[in-house]
C-alpha cells in the first residue's frame, strides 16, 4: 500500500503481491452501492443513545448518532439489526467491536456527509480487536451508504498517517471488499 496520500503508484491493487479483493469497493459505482434507510421511529431511540454517550465521552451527539446510524445500517444489511449494542460505557468505548456476525466481530466506521467518497480510517493508537472493519457513509438524515469492509490484517498492514498527533490506519477503497 502507499505510504503517502500524494504518492501515486502505477501498480493496481490487483497486481500487487499482497492479497486484495478480486472486486474492490472502488470498482463499484457510488450509485450502485447498497443504501440502507433507517426508519425515523428507530432514529429517535438512537438519538437518545447518542446524547447519553456524549454526556460520558468526547464528541457531539450528532457525531455519535452518525456512528450509530452506520452501525445500524450494517446490522440491518446483515440481518442482525436486533443485535445493535445500545449500552453506554463509562469510558465511551465499546471494546473495539460493534457487531457480531457468524462468529466474527465487526467494528463499523461511519463518515459524515462532508465526505462523499471516503477511505476507511481506523485509529492506530489502540489495538485492532475486530475481525472486520466496515465503512459506512451517512448520506442523508436517515440514509446510510455501505462502502465496503476489510479484514483486520488489511487494516493492520495499511499505511499509517497522523492527524492532530494521533496515528490512524488508512485503507483505500481499492482494498475494501464491497457490500453486495
Amino acid at each position: 500500500m502507499r505510504n503517502d496520500h500524494t504518492d501515486k503508484t502505477i501498480e493496481s491493487p490487483k497486481n500487487e503481491p499482497a492479497p486484495t479483493p478480486l472486486i474492490s469497493a472502488a470498482d463499484i459505482p457510488i450509485a450502485d452501492r447498497p443504501t440502507v434507510h433507517i426508519p425515523e421511529k428507530r432514529v429517535y431511540p438512537l438519538s437518545e443513545h447518542a446524547r447519553r454517550i456524549a454526556e460520558t465521552w468526547s464528541g457531539t451527539p450528532t457525531d455519535h448518532l452518525t456512528g450509530l446510524l452506520g452501525e445500524d445500517g450494517v446490522a440491518k444489511r446483515l440481518g442482525i439489526a436486533e443485535q445493535l449494542d445500545v449500552e453506554v460505557y463509562t469510558d465511551g468505548g465499546d471494546g473495539g467491536t460493534d457487531l457480531r456476525y457468524r462468529g466474527t466481530t465487526i467494528d463499523v466506521k461511519t463518515v459524515g456527509r462532508h465526505r462523499s467518497d471516503p477511505d476507511l480510517t481506523v485509529d492506530a493508537y489502540s489495538p485492532l480487536n475486530a475481525d472486520y472493519y466496515a465503512l459506512a457513509s451517512r448520506i442523508g438524515e436517515t440514509d446510510i451508504r455501505l462502502i465496503g469492509y476489510a479484514p483486520r490484517d488489511f487494516v493492520a498492514n495499511a499505511s499509517t498517517f497522523r492527524y492532530e498527533d494521533r496515528p490512524y490506519h488508512c485503507v483505500e477503497q481499492e482494498y475494501l471488499f464491497p457490500f453486495l
